[in-house]
């Protein structure tokens, strides 16, 4: 280990818990402190993970599992307020409800309004969900609160995990026997790590947006696709890829002919698509508050339309320029250095919000084209899988990119759930032609208000 890594080892956690004269209240984390500026009822800040039982939710088990977790997991059951500078987190003085689920997932929810929690459960049938705001965590604060959540209701159940929890393999499902919420829980990793003195990376380009009417107000369509881990990974290995670098040249793919399609053709002549990465994996940390970035594939359409041969491997050179600790840190400089910005911390909420939704609109979502999100395998307890059929995640929606994807596999079934806002089905319909083209078995379906039948054929 470097001399440098033993101090970032050393480095004393940059705790987002405070407590005054008032009580105790969290500060949001680097990644967080843009959310409530750019949120509302539609795009919600809000992403989602499901399971389905193999049997009918018991809601009171389900209540009862959901109030062991908040105890155990207290900085999740807040609720955003106004300060004079920032944003915070205050914590809510009741337990969090049940809900009914929708068709419609991450709809109808409003962080901005006084009260609301940063999180939802809701239920229907077989299946439980949960839904996190960006403003609190990322995929893996929210799949170690999702784990937890169904760990305990398993357990109220009478059913045994098999397994030691909160440790080893298990180290992310917190029992509430296992004592208070630990400081690096909740920290905010990038001012942990923030690196002094580097420059910022270079902007993009403007990336091409889909030409789409939107969706009835409300609506959120969700189109999935289940193949065969095994398989998948087959082809990838076959290609020299991973399965990520395989759906994101699958993506491009899809993207690349709808810019040509596109009459008369789009001003702006680059798709980009933007992939998630955990930054736990670069910088250790055991939070469960945001700590994630992302790498952005590219291609020119002046240049004409690529093979996907072609794709495939530009998309696994990209990402391995892009993905290591010298490039990722180009980014968490930029980022995580705003909010120390003496001039920046001097300004009043309502100029930040103005700034940030500017900033929002060229750095963010401007850049790309659509995003994919692969959170690899789930794993739970041997004890508890059998009694889980499939998991689910779900992106949280974009007026901008309007169709995006998230990714996971359970046991050897992988899960590709598309969000969208967008009334035109095409990017879907070309991810899962080209998937089948590989002579990759898909089966597909589609979500919304009445719509539980098979589509794309």
């Amino acid at each position: 280990m470097s001399a440098n890594d033993r101090r970032l080892h050393e480095h004393r956690f940059v705790h987002t818990r405070r407590e005054d004269e008032v009580g105790v209240w969290y500060a949001l984390d680097n990644a967080a402190i843009i959310m409530p500026a750019v949120a509302n009822k539609i795009t919600t800040s809000l992403f989602r993970f499901e399971a389905e039982l193999d049997e009918p939710i018991d809601v009171e088990a389900m209540e009862d599992a959901l109030e062991l977790t908040v105890r155990r997991m207290p900085y999740f059951n807040v609720s955003l307020r106004r300060g004079l500078f920032w944003y915070y987190f205050e914590p809510c003085g009741t337990l969090p409800p049940v809900y009914p689920d929708s068709p419609s997932p991450c709809q109808q929810w409003d962080i901005n309004r006084r009260g609301t929690r940063m999180f939802r459960v809701r239920c229907v049938r077989n299946r439980v969900a949960a839904e996190f705001s960006h403003a609190m965590t990322d995929g893996t604060g929210g799949l170690a609160f999702f784990k937890t959540m169904i760990a305990n209701y398993f357990s109220l159940k009478g059913i045994e995990p098999g397994a030691r929890l909160g440790e080893g393999e298990w180290s992310d499902i917190l029992l509430s026997t296992s004592g208070r919420a630990a400081p690096e829980e909740f920290e905010d990793a990038y001012q942990r790590y923030f690196p002094k003195g580097l420059p910022f990376p270079e902007r993009g380009p403007r990336a091409f947006h889909l030409r789409s009417k939107a969706l009835s107000k409300g609506q959120y369509r969700v189109i999935s696709g289940v193949l065969s881990t095994s398989e998948v990974l087959a082809e990838a290995k076959r290609r020299n890829a991973s399965i990520t670098e395989l759906l994101v040249a699958v993506y491009l793919d899809a993207l690349q002919h709808m810019w040509h399609a596109t009459k008369p053709l789009p001003r702006d002549p680059f798709i980009a698509v933007e992939v998630p990465i955990n930054l736990r994996s670069l910088f250790p940390s055991h939070t469960f508050r945001n700590f994630s970035l992302f790498v952005l594939v590219g291609e020119d359409m002046r240049l004409g339309v690529r093979s996907f041969e072609e794709l495939v491997l530009r998309t696994h050179y990209q990402m391995k320029l892009e993905y290591d600790r010298m490039s990722v840190a180009k980014h968490l400089s930029r980022n995580a250095g705003s909010a120390r910005s003496l001039a920046v911390r001097l300004v009043p909420l309502w100029g930040k919000d103005i700034f940030a939704r500017i900033l929002f609109a060229r750095f963010g979502e401007s850049m790309l084209s659509g995003f994919i999100s692969n959170l690899g395998s789930i794993a739970m307890p041997p004890g508890f899988a059998p009694h889980i059929r499939t998991f689910g995640f779900i992106p949280a929606p974009s007026l901008t990119t309007k169709t995006n994807a998230s990714v996971l596999s359970w046991g050897d079934k992988l899960v590709i759930n598309f969000g969208s806002l967008a009334q035109s089905r095409d990017l879907e319909r070309l991810f899962f032609r080209r998937l089948r083209s590989l002579g990759l078995h898909v089966s597909v379906s589609c979500r919304l208000e009445e719509e539980h039948h098979a589509v794309l054929s």
